[in-house]
């Protein structure tokens, strides 16, 4: 029986597929999140809007969108839209679609917690002095609702970063497809996807260690 020896040589061989998968994941990661933070908060306020069409709208879409699994979405948007909408999006564009209103869905809920947090004096103080709704909730509730959600938003980062990776079902170069192309190339699974694991591992810890360093300056700063 052949004795399985771990092959270094194959990781240097193809770091350059790391790296290449590397920054498409960041792209698409900081893409991610931004749009799931202007889509969540667009929905959230929707949500908390006292006229009951818009507010059932937006209770519709977080729950439909929470209970969408993301698989089956991205599937849906990158070959459902071409069959049933005539738009054909490019993988990257479909991925980011998908991840920005899936996650805006939880990001809504995590912006409805953080304005609600503001107690309703404030609002009733700022509209004493003339201020009209739009700036009450620009320059009094928002700033201090961002600064408590910003360890959630901080957790967020994390699960779009998590959730790239099964982008390259559509065919997205990010760091996963790169380590199974490398490894369609190499025939050696075992190291290439254990580099792609401590990868994985160390980005998710030093994001969880800022997420921590964030929440503790917060605390410090109360």
């Amino acid at each position: 029986m052949r004795r399985f020896e771990f092959d270094w040589h194959v990781i240097e061989e193809y770091f350059p597929f790391y790296v290449a998968g590397a920054k498409l994941t960041a792209i698409l990661t900081v893409c991610g999140v931004a749009l799931a933070l202007i889509l969540g908060l667009v929905v959230a306020l929707i949500r908390m809007s006292e006229l009951r069409p818009l507010s059932f709208f937006g209770n519709l879409y977080i729950q439909t969108f929470r209970g969408t699994p993301l698989f089956v979405f991205l599937i849906w948007v990158y070959y459902g839209a071409g069959m049933f909408l005539g738009i054909r999006f490019s993988s990257v564009v479909a991925g980011l679609v998908v991840i920005g209103m899936l996650r805006g869905a939880y990001v809504a809920e995590v912006y409805r917690a953080g304005i609600e947090a503001v107690t309703k004096g404030q609002r009733e103080a700022a509209l004493s002095v003339g201020l009209k709704q739009p700036q009450v909730m620009r320059y009094i509730v928002l700033p201090q609702a961002i600064r408590t959600i910003l360890p959630a938003i901080g957790n967020e980062l994390i699960v779009v970063f998590k959730s790239t990776s099964i982008m390259g079902l559509i065919g997205v170069e990010e760091l996963v497809k790169q380590a199974q192309i490398a490894t369609v190339w190499s025939f050696r699974p075992f190291e290439l996807y254990t580099v792609l694991g401590l990868i994985f591992v160390a980005v998710v810890t030093v994001m969880s260690r800022g997420v921590r360093f964030l929440e503790r300056r917060l605390a410090f700063a109360h």
